[in-house]
C-alpha cells in the first residue's frame, strides 16, 4: 500500500523526533546549557553560582525602591538573585531538536540544507530571548515579593508574559519558523489542506 507524501513525513517527523530527544537529554543539554549560560551573561544577566542539584543561581539587574514602613526607611534595589530550577533551564533548550526532527523529515535534504541552518540560527536565537525574557519576569515578580510596588497592569503582563514565554513559545516557534523557512513543507501543508477541504 503507498502512504500518501503526508504520512510518510509524519512517519519520518516522529521517529527523528524521538531519535532527536533522546539525543538530546543525554548528549547534547549540557553543551547547550553552556551556550545558554554564555549568551545570558553576554546579554547582562549573572549566573552567580549552580546548587547542587544543577539549579542557577541568578543575578538579574533590576532597578527599583522598597517603600519605607514603620520601623524601617525606603530601600534602594539595584538586582535581584533568586535560584531557577534546572528543569526550567531545560526547557529553553528544547526547541532546537524539535526543529532539526521537523526540517529533517522533508524529502529532499539538498533543498533542506540552507533553511536548517538559518532555522538553527534563529530558533538558537529566540531560545536565549525567550530564556532572558524569563529571568527579567521572575526577577520583577521577585522584586514585588519584596516590596518594590507593582501596578495591576504590570502584573498581568508579567503573568501573561511568563505563559507565553514558558508554555508557548518554545513549543510552537519549530513549527512555525520550519513552515516560514521551507517552501516544500509548506506546499504540502496547503495542498494537504487543500485536499481536506475537496
Amino acid at each position: 500500500m503507498q502512504l500518501k507524501p503526508q504520512t510518510r513525513f509524519l512517519l519520518r517527523g516522529s521517529t527523528l523526533l524521538i531519535t532527536f530527544l533522546v539525543l538530546w537529554w543525554f548528549v547534547l543539554r549540557a553543551p547547550m546549557l553552556s551556550l545558554l549560560r554564555g549568551g545570558i551573561e553576554m546579554l547582562g544577566g549573572d549566573v552567580a553560582g549552580e546548587t547542587a542539584a544543577g539549579d542557577w543561581t541568578m543575578r538579574v539587574p533590576l532597578e527599583g525602591v522598597i517603600p519605607a514602613t514603620q520601623g524601617r526607611a525606603a530601600q534602594q534595589v539595584r538586582s535581584v538573585e533568586f535560584d531557577i530550577a534546572r528543569a526550567d533551564v531545560n526547557a529553553f533548550t528544547f526547541s532546537l531538536p524539535v526543529f532539526w526532527a521537523i526540517m529533517l523529515a522533508i524529502p529532499g535534504l539538498r533543498r533542506s540544507v540552507r533553511p536548517l541552518a538559518i532555522g538553527t540560527a534563529l530558533v538558537a536565537a529566540l531560545e536565549l530571548a525567550m530564556m532572558f525574557l524569563y529571568l527579567q519576569i521572575v526577577a520583577h515578580n521577585n522584586a514585588a515579593q519584596l516590596g518594590v510596588p507593582q501596578g495591576a497592569g504590570a502584573k498581568w503582563l508579567l503573568h501573561f508574559g511568563e505563559y507565553l514565554v514558558v508554555t508557548v513559545i518554545p513549543y510552537a516557534a519549530p513549527f512555525l519558523i520550519a513552515i516560514w523557512l521551507h517552501r516544500d513543507l509548506r506546499g504540502q501543508i496547503f495542498r494537504a489542506s487543500g485536499e481536506a477541504k475537496a
